[in-house]
């Protein structure tokens, strides 16, 4: 059974109500109205008219205020309405369709002008809703597979990241953590200071900081998992893994031209999470704001991460050993390796930080043969 569009008519006349009635029932539901307050009332509940027929001169609510009322509510501004007004009336005429009304009709009525643009006015309303609601559609549809390859993506990074884990003593946690402990620094930088990180970058850190060590897959297992102190000779070939990191993502962005600008933030993470803000770090002795804020940001929670976690070699520090290490230094570490601005987020979120590694700790028992 074909669908019966519905149309308001709104007039404190019934004589002219029952006319557009006689006019339009045979095609449509007509609902007589004798006033705007009683429509918005109507409207209010629930009617959805596919068209109104507004008259312009009416006692209590006239035809104008009835208009500047639907516009006030979104839910209404998608119902044509169709004012009625009297013979050359310019001035009511252009007022009328300045405040949203789609066509008007002329006193006396004419019949099958009123069928006429009654049936297109709906017509087109119809073909609008049903755009409306494809589009709807097929936005929900792209979101959901943007939202599969994302999950691919980060599954990715995930697994590529791991694979640099398993040569290394960290554990998968660690990886989490840094995730987590990356995005809490950057959001309060962001937060803070918009316009030296916005929010795009600040997820683009986020989902890049798990491959900071990506470049250890070609350190030997004998330097990564030695138990005692590196020799000279084995911290540097340890030290070589920031450039390999960096140089094994560039041979991946060129096989990927489209995601080459994402990819320039996981190298910058991987090649200069060691740099230091004063100059001494490595591999490239970049002193300051040469280091990519990416890195600067992710080195703090590296380090935050690594004096937290308990390793075979040394016991894992408590939260406030942490802190007063990074921003009180020990001989080791020293406040001057980090960016101010990124140290000043890190001593704002202390309590996360804590509760991210707490949540999610490194287990302290190993072998010690």
């Amino acid at each position: 059974m074909r669908h019966r569009h519905t149309v308001m008519a709104i007039d404190d006349v019934l004589e002219n109500l029952e006319i557009l009635e006689a006019i339009l029932e045979d095609s449509y539901n007509v609902i007589k109205v004798t006033g705007g307050i009683e429509a918005l009332d109507l409207l209010d509940k629930d009617t959805d008219p596919d068209l109104i027929l507004l008259d312009l001169s009416m006692p209590e609510m006239d035809g104008f205020e009835f208009l500047e009322k639907m516009r006030e509510n979104e839910e209404y501004i998608g119902i044509p309405v169709i004012f009625v007004t009297g013979y050359n009336d310019s001035y009511s005429e252009e007022r009328g369709l300045g405040l949203g009304a789609v066509d008007s009709l002329k006193k006396p009525y004419e019949a099958n002008i009123i069928r006429v643009k009654t049936r297109n006015h709906i017509e087109f309303k119809t073909y609008r809703d049903n755009l409306s609601e494809a589009v709807a559609q097929r936005t929900k549809q792209l979101e959901e597979k943007t939202q599969e390859l994302y999950d691919a993506h980060g599954a990715i990074i995930m697994g590529m990241s791991l694979l640099s884990e398993s040569h290394d003593t960290d554990t998968g946690s660690h990886l989490l953590r840094i995730k987590s402990l990356t995005k809490i620094i950057a959001d309060n930088i962001s937060d803070n200071y918009p316009a030296i990180l916005n929010k795009e970058m600040v997820d683009l850190i986020t989902t890049y900081s798990p491959l900071h060590d990506i470049g250890k897959v070609a350190v030997t297992d004998a330097v990564l998992k030695k138990k005692g102190t590196l020799t000279a000779e084995e911290f540097g070939l340890m030290k070589e893994h920031a450039k390999g990191g960096g140089d094994l993502l560039r041979k991946l962005a060129e096989m990927m031209p489209n995601e080459r600008t994402h990819l320039s933030v996981a190298i910058e993470i991987a090649e200069s999470h060691h740099e230091r803000f004063d100059g001494t770090g490595y591999p490239n002795r970049l002193v300051g704001e040469e280091i990519p804020i990416s890195a600067r940001i992710v080195t703090v929670a590296d380090v935050y991460d690594a004096l937290r976690s308990p390793r075979a070699y040394k016991p894992g520090f408590t939260h406030e050993e942490a802190m007063d290490i990074i921003l009180k230094g020990d001989g080791r570490t020293e406040p001057a390796h980090f960016d101010p601005l990124v140290l000043h987020a890190f001593k704002e979120t202390s309590e996360l930080l804590r509760n991210t590694y707490d949540s999610n700790p490194d287990p302290h028992n190993f072998d010690q043969d």
